[in-house]
């Protein structure tokens, strides 16, 4: 007879799923801190294979190389991801799934980068580009790597997923910091610049003042933040870059509505970024004071988009050493953004290089 307890462990696990959505789960690498992002991208191998996998968590890091190379030609790869990426290391080697390989039930083992034991195995997966990856060995599911980095300059108000529906949510991750919030960035290894996605894998913050599908925006204010809903629909400003690959990874702080305020007596509702030129503790001028100081802060950023009404790109950029643009009025789709003044708004970036 089964006891009563455990048939009502059953019926409340049942009626729990129901409500229960993974956001992704936080691990540490190596010293690294990452996100393991809750959607996946493709099987490397079917979960029905007698082939299993054993470990301390759900999740082990493994590598993907998602066109067919010779082994031996693996260590030159590895070292020139490990030159451009910052995501992946020297952890997700153990195990490698290859593509192309003629023996599709075959292992074999190999050291790569001076003193790494990998296990190479055939990929299953077809949708799967090449990287690093979280396999979730129950299902043979491989999740996308995101590493967190602490927002110490203060410069973000929220991190950001992008969910496969073209949505957001919040990436639900945090690491060590001072009053901080954790910032999650992906692999650039999964991106490849084409006509036509030129910014594919250029990573980008966002003004709170543009609406993100399924994200609440403060335009710098909290009590705005409290009242209003998520938004239902992405700014054709934000959507261009999105469409030409770019990686929204978060939202900034910006000065109340966008007016001009001086840190730190007028920053009332959210306290000012920080300028990491100087002593740290200079003005970041306003009104798009995250996009500068976060650009100025974080190599690991690419650009931030920002607005300009009277200065308010140009005053955050002169201020923390970096090139800031305002395009020709009218020249950018501003619907779904908080207005300051119609007449002269514009939109535009903040970044270290010209080039980018």
């Amino acid at each position: 007879m089964i006891p009563h307890w455990v048939a009502l462990l059953a019926t409340l696990a049942a009626t729990a799923s129901g409500a229960l959505v993974s956001t992704g789960t936080s691990v540490k690498l190596n010293d690294i801190y990452y996100f393991i992002s809750p959607f996946s991208q493709g099987q490397a191998y079917d979960p029905s294979d007698s082939r299993k996998y054993s470990g301390a968590i759900e999740f082990t890091p493994v590598t993907v190389v998602a066109q067919p190379l010779p082994e031996t030609s693996l260590d030159n790869l590895f070292e020139d991801w490990i030159s451009r990426d910052d995501v992946w290391q020297q952890g997700f080697l153990e195990t490698i799934f290859l593509s192309g390989l003629s023996k599709p039930n075959s292992s074999t083992e190999r050291n790569y980068l001076g003193s790494t034991r990998s296990i190479i195995l055939p990929l299953q997966s077809t949708s799967a580009l090449s990287g690093p990856y979280f396999l979730q060995t129950s299902t043979g599911n491989l999740h996308s790597a995101y590493r967190l980095y602490e927002d110490f300059a203060g410069a973000f108000t929220q991190s950001l997923l992008q969910r496969p529906d073209e949505g957001f949510q919040t990436l639900s991750a945090q690491v060590p910091g001072s009053a901080s919030v954790t910032i999650g960035v992906p692999s650039r290894l999964y991106y490849t610049p084409s006509k036509s996605k030129p910014l594919a894998g250029i990573r980008i913050g966002v003004k709170d003042i543009f609406a993100l599908t399924g994200v609440k925006r403060s335009n710098g204010n909290r009590a705005w933040y409290g009242l209003y809903p998520p938004a239902n629909i992405t700014g054709t400003a934000v959507q261009n870059l999105i469409d030409s690959g770019a990686i929204i990874v978060g939202i900034q702080k910006l000065s109340q509505f966008a007016n001009g305020e001086t840190a730190t007596a007028d920053w009332v509702d959210y306290h000012s970024p920080f300028n990491p030129r100087g002593g740290g503790y200079q003005d970041t001028s306003s009104s798009s004071a995250g996009a500068g100081s976060s650009v100025a802060s974080y190599d690991w950023l690419d650009l931030a988009l920002g607005s300009d009404t009277g200065g308010s790109i140009r005053g955050p950029a002169g201020v923390q050493g970096l090139f800031g643009n305002r395009p020709t009025h009218g020249l950018l789709s501003l619907d779904n953004v908080m207005p300051m003044s119609p007449k002269l708004d514009t939109a535009g970036f903040l970044a270290r290089d010209p080039l980018v």
